[in-house]
């Protein structure tokens, strides 16, 4: 397929869905990886096992374009009961499409780490399938940080069984284009999940974290942040969305996006969205988009901290929220120290 007519496929801004990323406009038509299938790196723990083939398909766009050049699928399998010591670690996702189907076989648990480091004028595309029996666990966290110029799409889709527990963190520093998105359906009652992640953007990066959480069962429970800082010409992007099905009562969900803009010149798009069908239920949705606490910075500045340790401070402390209780073994909180040091 020529490059041009490809392009002509990607996702826009004048579909609802993507009109604040558009990947049309911003992919050139030589990227490398465009046309190609990722080759992913795995350190696979013992007990689970991997094989390439058919595996499932995802839905939408980006997606079936990964289905198009990526014809093999890389499957993961963890067998009931299992208890997985160890992580497994996905990485060498910096270029191409790349298709990726995990199972977790009923009461078996695994963590799952994923690395995203783009290279230079690159495109990447990946297509992740989850699929949680009875009773199995599933935590997953995703450390983005593209060139600069790099163009990304993640898709992941979690199906989730009768009493699944799933946990992701996510920490995006952005790229040229990035939307990391995360689809879950909850198919059986009792299902609990954590999705928490963090955007820290500066230049002219952007990254885009959508969510769509489908709810069919009874008895559920969702916890969502997000924080953004965002400054220089960059912009972040969050979509969060409930849907909840007549047949899901008793369902307890909370979603909450807050973000921080450090210079005039940035962008902070949000749009979290209820949509209820059943009558018993706890949801509820918060949005907040503002600067640093002015009081706080003087309070700071009274004690001797200069401005912009106190600023950086400030900031760790709230970008920290979307991290609590997790176990930090993926070295999440010193890459945030470390942007803070450049940027506050």
């Amino acid at each position: 397929m020529p490059h041009n007519a490809l392009i002509e496929q990607l996702p826009h801004r004048r579909m609802e869905a993507w009109k604040w990323t558009d990947m049309r406009r911003a992919v050139p038509s030589d990227a490398s990886g465009l046309t190609q299938a990722g080759i992913p790196e795995f350190d696979v723990p013992e007990g689970v096992f991997i094989s390439q083939g058919e595996g499932h398909k995802g839905t939408g766009v980006m997606p079936n374009l990964a289905a198009k050049f990526a014809d093999q699928s890389w499957n993961i399998y963890v067998p009931a009961g299992a208890q997985i010591d160890g992580i497994l670690s996905i990485d060498n996702l910096s270029s191409g499409h790349v298709r990726i189907a995990i199972m977790v076989d009923k009461e078996a648990s695994l963590a799952i780490h994923e690395n995203y480091a783009g290279t230079q004028g690159g495109f990447s595309n990946l297509d992740l399938q989850i699929h949680l029996a009875q009773g199995a666990q599933l935590s997953r966290t995703v450390m983005h940080h593209d060139e600069g110029d790099h163009c990304r799409t993640s898709h992941a889709h979690i199906a989730a069984e009768t009493d699944a527990h799933f946990s992701q963190h996510t920490l995006s520093f952005g790229g040229g284009l990035a939307r990391l998105e995360t689809r879950m359906t909850v198919e059986g009652t009792g299902v609990q999940a954590d999705i928490h992640g963090a955007y820290l953007l500066g230049d002219k990066r952007h990254c885009d974290m959508t969510s769509h959480i489908d709810l069919g069962a009874e008895n559920a429970r969702i916890r969502q942040s997000v924080k953004g800082v965002v400054t220089d010409k960059a912009r972040g992007v969050f979509q969060g969305k409930f849907h909840v099905r007549r047949p899901a009562q008793l369902t307890d969900a909370e979603m909450r996006h807050d973000a921080i803009m450090l210079s005039d010149t940035c962008e902070i798009r949000s749009k979290p969205e209820l949509e209820i069908y059943a009558d018993d239920v706890a949801c509820a949705h918060g949005n907040t988009v503002g600067a640093l606490d002015e009081s706080a910075l003087f309070y700071m500045r009274q004690r001797g901290i200069p401005a912009k340790q106190a600023r950086a401070l400030l900031t760790q402390a709230f970008v920290a929220q979307s991290f609590d209780g997790m176990v930090d073994n993926t070295g999440f909180m010193s890459r945030i120290t470390e942007w803070l040091e450049h940027n506050s």
